[in-house]
């Protein structure tokens, strides 16, 4: 890496110098502020008291310099706590999500082999956004209380004695823990629930037209309402939780307070005293009260940063569950010593094939016969052998379960291809026939590319697998959704690539194929012991 560049641990450590400034600005506006509170109640009430005596030596110079102080550290210490510290979360967040995208991008496996889907980074991103954003809404605020409730008790002992400077500390240390009491349990119910709600929406909107041709438009409404219904009971339900845990913290607040200024003022005690002791205790108090706030963010940031660090759980079918011994040379590719998985329909079968560079195979069988778990175990190991060098990519795959970013076709092709234009996309379209469809760089493609139909869809994952000039290119089911004359001019497509190896997987070889020359067919059906 250049010197130039950026690791995430530089930009990490620039965020963590920031937020460290960030949180000591925040504790001196709100030590600021509670001194502010303090001295002008003590200052006001001095001079009443003073006020009504007939006789008082009472200097009101230096207090008033105090309290002017104090709101001028309050007003600077505020105005550069937000600067400081909203700049340092963004730093955060900008870390977390380049750290995101490196990860992405540096497994080429985790790419192609779908682990890396679409949905799995727009959840990232917004993981990101809670684990950054927790230095302002967790952090800071504990940071804070702490620093206040040290502050608050020394006043208070100092001024009074160590009695309500003791059951003050008491006070906050029991909104603490009710405020961090299992935290964020129903609202984690309740994103879970809504969660359901929506994928369970979207699935309904896709096959509607089905649905409601089979009759059964009635039963899904049912089930939407059964989920609406659960959402509504969760989010009642953390709204309950949220109401209780204010209550009680309200409640010990107020108890505090009271047990503090009454033991604070006993006695002959002045007036400026108690009012200097009630104020300190509420400004204490209250800032504990965001601590139920702050465990709540603190709750959603850790599980953020956990799906963030933590690595990539093996899904079913998982490449690396099969070992497979392959090989790739500028004269091509082969693989030697598969085992049929055992969801194939012959497990235990052993394979074994030869590709030349510029050639095709062909991996046909029935559905459930393997052919997918064959393209993802080839597509792993050949990555893993594969030395590079040119600045091509070894492999790329397109999965039958590929994904679009929301954007435009020419965003979307710009992952595989920076350097694409509008003029260069547009050509490539109209060689896979897209042009035929009104398809250009500019058409958007909807969420998940859903304003595309599965043909175009095929074609599209197709061109931007094709955009990078793979050295070997893997697809799945390339022809679904398209007609036969489409079908033929994709696969007369991907039988002419001089300088790729093309690997397919079909349900049957189509004869515009067996008609071509440098096709290697591989039934898994009917796969023979050994290689």
């Amino acid at each position: 890496m250049s010197g130039g560049s950026r690791t995430p641990n530089d930009r990490g450590g620039r965020a963590r110098s920031l937020a460290t400034g960030g949180l000591v600005l925040a504790v001196v506006a709100e030590l600021s502020s509670a001194g502010l509170l303090g001295l002008s109640g003590w200052f006001i009430s001095s001079c009443a008291v003073a006020g009504a005596a007939t006789f008082s030596s009472f200097s009101y110079v230096a207090p008033s310099g105090g309290v002017r102080a104090f709101a001028m550290a309050r007003v600077a210490g505020n105005y550069s706590e937000r600067l400081v510290l909203h700049a340092a979360a963004l730093r955060r967040v900008a870390a977390a999500r380049a750290g995101l995208f490196e990860r992405a991008a540096g497994s080429e496996r985790a790419q192609e082999d779908g682990l890396w889907s679409g949905e799995l980074l727009d959840r990232g991103m917004a993981d990101a956004d809670s684990a950054g954003m927790a230095l302002i809404e967790c952090t800071a605020p504990v940071a804070v209380t702490a620093a206040l409730t040290v502050a608050a008790v020394g006043a208070v002992a100092a001024s009074a004695s160590i009695v309500p400077a003791a059951v003050l500390a008491a006070g906050v240390v029991i909104m603490a823990m009710v405020a961090h009491r299992t935290p964020g349990t129903v609202r984690e119910a309740e994103q879970r629930t809504r969660k359901e709600l929506r994928a369970e929406l979207v699935t309904a909107v896709d096959a509607w037209p089905e649905l409601a041709s089979l009759g059964a438009a009635g039963q899904l409404a049912a089930r939407t309402t059964a989920r609406l219904t659960r959402l509504d009971t969760a989010r009642a339900a953390a709204g309950r939780r949220g109401h209780r845990t204010m209550l009680a913290t309200s409640l010990i607040g107020t108890a505090t307070v009271t047990a503090t200024a009454a033991l604070g003022t006993g006695g002959a005690r002045e007036a400026p005293t108690f009012v200097f002791v009630a104020l300190m205790s509420l400004g204490a108090l209250a800032q504990a009260e965001r601590l139920a706030t702050a465990a709540e963010a603190r709750t959603t940031a850790k599980a953020a940063q956990h799906r963030l660090t933590a690595d990539m759980p093996p899904t079913e079918g998982d490449p690396t569950t099969t070992e497979i011994r392959s090989w790739s040379t500028e004269q091509g590719i082969g693989f030697a010593d598969y085992p049929l998985p055992p969801m194939a329909l012959r497990p235990g079968r052993v394979l074994g094939a030869t590709v030349a560079q510029g050639a095709l195979l062909v991996v046909t069988g029935r559905s459930g016969s393997g052919k997918s778990t064959l393209l993802r175990t080839l597509a792993s190991s050949l990555r893993q052998a594969a030395e590079g060098g040119d600045g091509r990519p070894a492999v790329v795959a397109v999965a039958a379960d590929d994904h679009l970013f929301t954007g435009t076709l020419g965003s979307n092709w710009r992952l595989a291809d920076a350097a694409l234009t509008d003029d260069e996309i547009d050509e490539r379209l109209a060689e896979l026939r897209l042009d035929d469809s009104g398809l250009t760089a500019t058409t958007p493609v909807g969420p998940g590319g859903r304003q595309l139909s599965g043909g175009e869809l095929r074609r599209v994952y197709l061109g931007r697998a094709l955009a990078r000039r793979p050295h070997v290119l893997i697809v799945d089911e390339p022809t679904t959704g398209l007609d036969d004359r489409t079908a033929r001019h994709v696969l007369g497509i991907l039988t002419n690539l001089p300088d790729t190896t093309v690997v397919l997987a079909l349900h049957a070889v189509p004869e515009c194929l067996e008609a071509a020359g440098q096709v290697t067919q591989l039934p898994l059906d009917h796969a023979s012991q050994g290689e």
